[in-house]
């Protein structure tokens, strides 16, 4: 008897969308099912692996151990599986139903309404899903749970394609009125009033704190939140201080009436690049999609340094 009788691909595509959500709702709706049938494959897979596989934990589920060790292989199997079927079907955007992961930090998430503008025009039933860099975006890559990585560009990517989208430049933002908009700005006067950082949890250091060190000055780190999105309001309302890409903030500057001032040290222009597995290149439907990122993320870049 095989090991996989009495499985069939809906299970397992079932038993990866639970353990992606961890909730039954969402997994039915990922899926495109019902709630109750997404229940009845939980219950199926449960009998079929003698095992719990998700357990409420409060409001959302959480693997047992034995989810937990097939969730990458089950991942990378199904998406080498997708991979297989869709490459013997062209791709066609009106008709397609296919989903896209892209993995895009915060700061560069103002380019996602421009992209999201072209998907629904071009492409109404493509679902995306946006999530944040992994400290090893080329496992991330070769893996299948991601499509397509925006990043500084690598000095060195064996395996991916990159494709080059632009500088990012930075600036400071503090609220109007704040000593630092009203004076001269030096290097001491920055550092030492109290920035707020975004630290992510990719065990990737700030790129800011390392270039301010190399210039020979150590901010005074206040603040460290894990989003882009509560830092305006910090910055609005206090003293605080933020170092941040021109080209990604201004907009969020000019709607709360934020200053934005050049940074008093040497802050490098940061290399920002689209990357994607070497083993998508020919893949008629991923090229479609890693074209419309590219060009919606170098128009966001070329307009903001118009304004410059």
């Amino acid at each position: 008897m095989s090991p996989l009788d009495g499985t069939d691909l809906a299970q397992l595509a079932a038993l990866d969308a639970l353990l992606t959500e961890r909730h039954v709702t969402r997994a039915a709706r990922r899926l495109g099912i019902t709630q109750s049938s997404m229940s009845h494959q939980l219950a199926r897979l449960r009998e079929r692996f003698g095992d719990p596989l998700l357990v409420r934990v409060g409001r959302e589920m959480a693997p047992t151990p034995r989810a937990q060790s097939m969730a990458e292989p089950l991942r990378a199997a199904l998406a080498a599986l997708q991979r297989v079927v869709i490459a013997a079907e062209p791709f066609e955007p009106a008709r397609a139903s296919r989903a896209f992961t892209l993995a895009c930090p915060d700061l560069l998430a103002p380019a996602l309404p421009e992209l999201l503008a072209t998907l629904q025009r071009e492409a109404p039933s493509v679902v995306l899903h946006v999530v944040s860099p992994g400290p090893d975006m080329a496992a991330l890559l070769a893996s299948g749970r991601c499509d397509v990585a925006l990043a500084p560009a690598p000095s060195d990517a064996p395996g991916l394609v990159m494709r080059p989208l632009g500088a990012i430049h930075w600036c400071v933002l503090v609220r109007r009125g704040h000593p630092l908009a009203t004076g001269r700005m030096t290097a001491a006067t920055w550092a030492a009033h109290p920035h707020v950082q975004v630290r992510q949890n990719t065990g990737t250091p700030s790129l800011v704190g390392a270039m301010a060190e190399r210039a020979g000055v150590r901010r005074t780190v206040a603040l460290t939140v894990p989003s882009f999105l509560a830092v305006p309001w910090v910055i609005a309302r206090t003293d605080m201080v933020f170092t941040a890409p021109k080209e990604l903030v201004d907009e969020v500057a000019s709607a709360l009436d934020l200053a934005v001032l050049r940074p008093p040290v040497e802050l490098a222009p940061v290399a920002t690049a689209a990357l994607w597995h070497e083993r998508m290149q020919a893949d008629a439907g991923h090229r479609w999609f890693r074209e419309r990122v590219v060009t919606a993320m170098a128009a966001r870049l070329r307009a903001r340094r118009g304004r410059r």
